[in-house]
C-alpha cells in the first residue's frame, strides 16, 4: 500500500474495524522490538493477569529458544510493520517443527503488514496475513492449528507501554496470552569532535522536556558567543573525553564574568575526562571533574553556583542521528536542551592533530591571511574548515590564502607539511 493511501486509511479511522484515531503516543512504537530476554516474557493462563498455565522458563531464553528471542518486530513510522526473523525462528508442532528452524509461510516475514495504535481503546492492531506480535499462533478467540489458517488482522490489548518497554495481551477465548517486549535501541557512537549547532536555539531551557519556553540562544547572540560556539567536545576512540576551548569561551556570573574570557578551572579543558555510552539507557556519561557536555553549569539535579562545586560525573540523556546529537538533561526544576553537530573534517581526533605551531596573520582578517610555521617546513596543502568541520576553502601549497569571500565567523585552517599537520584558529570579519 502506498503511503498516501495508508494515510487516507488512517485518517478514515478504520471505522469499520472500530478504530478511533491515531495519536502522538503512536510514535513510541516506531522502531524494532524484541521479546524481553527473561523468564515469563511470554506466558499463558486462564485470565488476564493470571498466566499460571505456562510461561517460558529462564533456561530456554538463551537455550532452545534463542532463535526466537532475536526475532524483531519492526514498526515503521509510515504505518508499515514487518516480522524480521532472520534465517531461523522457533517452530511449533502446528508448523511442522518443535525447535529452531526455517520460518514457515505465511509467518516468515516475507511480506509487510500494517500497524495501528488506538490510544483510547489501548489496542494495537496488526494487519496482514502472517504478521504477528510475540507468537504466531494466538489470535482473537483462538489458536492456529495450521499455517494456512493465519488471520488477516489481530488486535492486541496494550497493558503497559513506555519508550523502551511494551506489554501486550490477547484473549484466545479459553484464556489469555501475555507478551513482554523491549525496544532494540540504536548504538550511541559519539566518537569525533562536536560543536553546538551554529543556529538560534541550539541550547535552550524550559520547565519540561519538549517545553523550552524559558530561554533559548537568540540569533543575535551567535556572533557575540562565537567564543562558545567554537568550543569542541571531543570523544576519542580510546574512551577519553576533552573540552577544547582554544583559550577563550563564554563565562557566566558564577564563573566571575558574563562574556567571553579565559576558561575558568576546572572547566578549562586542562585535563582529560572519560566517556561511557549506554544504548539501552540512551545516555552518555562524562567522568572527570570539570569535564562537561554543553554548558558547564548544568548537572543532574541542579546548576553550579561556583566552579569549586563541579561534579565528578554527569549523565546526559542523548540521541545521535548521523552527525547530529540531541541532549535533554534535567536539572531538577527544568530541562536544558543542547543540539550538537559532529565535525566532518577528515581527522580521527582533534586532540591528535591540534598544534599551535601555526600562526595566522592578521587575525581577525578581512582579506589575505599569511600562514607562518614555527618549523622551517614547506606547506604541502592548506584547508579551511568552519566550526562544524565542513571544508569551505582549499589553497594548495601557498602560504597566503584569500578569505575575503568567506562569511563572517570563526574558522580553522589545517596545514599539511612533511613534519605533520598543524592547525590554527582565525576569525573572519
Amino acid at each position: 500500500m502506498k503511503k498516501t493511501t495508508l494515510n487516507r486509511v488512517i485518517r478514515g479511522g478504520f471505522m469499520a474495524l472500530g478504530f478511533i484515531s491515531m495519536s502522538v503516543a503512536s510514535a513510541q512504537f516506531a522502531g524494532n522490538w524484541k521479546l524481553a530476554p527473561k523468564a515469563g516474557a511470554f506466558a499463558v493462563g486462564p485470565a488476564k493477569g493470571d498466566y499460571s498455565w505456562w510461561g517460558v522458563p529462564a533456561d530456554e531464553v538463551t537455550g532452545v529458544r534463542a532463535c526466537q528471542f532475536d526475532d524483531l518486530f519492526s514498526f515503521n513510522a509510515d504505518g508499515s510493520f514487518k516480522n524480521n526473523l532472520g534465517t531461523q525462528t522457533y517452530l511449533e508442532g502446528w508448523q511442522g517443527g518443535n525447535g529452531c528452524g526455517t520460518p514457515v509461510a505465511p509467518h516468515d516475514g516475507s511480506s509487510n503488514g500494517k500497524w495501528i495504535y488506538d490510544q483510547t481503546a489501548k489496542t494495537l492492531t496488526i494487519i496482514g496475513k502472517g504478521s504477528y506480535m510475540g507468537l504466531p499462533k494466538p489470535y482473537n478467540g483462538g489458536e492456529l492449528t495450521a499455517p494456512a489458517n493465519a488471520k488477516d488482522t489481530i488486535v492486541y490489548e496494550v497493558d503497559e507501554m513506555s519508550a523502551t518497554s511494551l506489554t501486550l495481551s490477547i484473549s484466545i477465548g479459553s484464556g489469555y496470552w501475555k507478551f513482554e517486549f523491549v525496544k532494540e535501541m540504536p548504538e550511541i557512537n559519539p566518537v569525533g569532535s562536536w560543536n553546538f549547532a551554529p543556529k538560534a536555539g541550539c541550547f535552550k531551557v524550559g520547565p519540561a522536556k519538549g517545553d523550552y519556553s524559558w530561554w533559548g540562544l537568540p540569533a543575535s547572540d551567535l556572533t557575540i558567543r562565537a567564543c562558545q560556539l567554537d568550543d569542541r567536545f571531543v570523544f576519542n576512540e580510546d574512551g577519553t573525553f576533552e573540552n577544547i576551548m582554544d583559550g577563550s569561551t563564554w563565562l557566566e556570573g558564577w564563573q566571575g564574568k558574563d562574556g567571553c574570557g579565559t576558561p575558568v578551572a576546572p572547566h578549562d579543558g586542562t585535563s582529560k575526562g572519560k566517556w561511557v555510552a549506554d544504548k539501552n539507557a540512551g545516555t552518555i556519561t562524562i567522568i572527570g571533574k570539570g569535564s562537561f557536555l554543553g554548558l558547564p553549569k548544568v548537572y543532574n539535579g541542579g546548576e553550579l553556583k561556583a566552579p569549586a562545586d563541579a561534579k565528578d560525573t554527569i549523565v546526559y540523556p542523548a540521541t545521535i542521528n548521523g552527525d547530529t546529537m540531541i541532549v535533554e538533561i534535567s536539572f531538577g526544576t527544568g530541562y536544558w536542551y543542547y543540539e550538537f553537530v559532529r565535525s566532518a573534517a577528515p581527522i580521527g581526533s582533534v586532540s591528535k592533530f591540534y598544534n599551535t605551531g601555526l600562526t595566522v596573520y592578521p587575525n581577525p582578517a578581512t582579506g589575505l591571511i599569511s600562514l607562518n610555521l614555527d618549523r622551517a617546513s614547506a606547506i604541502q596543502n592548506s584547508v579551511i574548515f568552519n566550526t562544524v568541520g565542513m571544508k569551505v576553502l582549499e589553497s594548495g601549497s601557498s602560504n597566503e590564502i584569500n578569505v575575503s569571500t568567506l562569511p563572517v565567523g570563526t574558522y580553522f585552517v589545517n596545514v599539511t607539511t612533511a613534519n605533520g599537520v598543524f592547525t590554527s584558529r582565525f576569525i573572519k570579519q
